[in-house]
């Protein structure tokens, strides 16, 4: 009798469920500067890329990510970022998004609207260290 040995495969099941939308939170992402520019005036640019490690299991078509997922981009970032491959764009910038969107959540979730300050100096951290951080009038 012959045994046929199949190596065991392990999936993922990814849950399903409506995505979280918060009002509240993405008008606090609305007063942060961009994360790319510096500049102010922004749209909540929502992560499509999976970070299972990170609890992100992407997006379904027609849908957008939970707004933990999203960061604070000026209106031409957020066009930039929408016309190629979201992780190149993101690589491009120097910034780890899944990390910053995360951090930037947690922030708000302790602090509410209070942790602006708190957001703006990380953004303005990450722009600095990449040497885009511009002097404001």
């Amino acid at each position: 009798m012959a045994y046929e040995v199949r190596k065991q495969q392990t999936v993922a099941h990814f849950p399903k469920r409506k995505p979280t939308k918060s009002k509240d939170y993405l008008s606090f992402i609305h007063k942060l500067p961009c994360c790319v520019s510096g500049e102010y005036g922004v749209e909540a640019a929502h992560l499509s890329s999976p970070a299972l490690q990170l609890g992100h299991y992407g997006r379904g078509k027609g849908s957008k990510a939970p707004d933990r997922w999203a960061l604070p981009l000026s209106p031409t970032q957020h066009r930039i970022q929408h016309s190629m491959n979201e992780m190149e764009f993101w690589k491009r910038a120097g910034i780890d998004p899944h990390v910053l969107a995360l951090t930037i959540f947690g922030l708000w979730s302790d602090m509410g609207d209070d942790a602006a300050p708190y957001a703006t100096a990380i953004i303005n951290q990450g722009l600095a260290m990449a040497g885009r951080l511009r002097e404001r009038i």
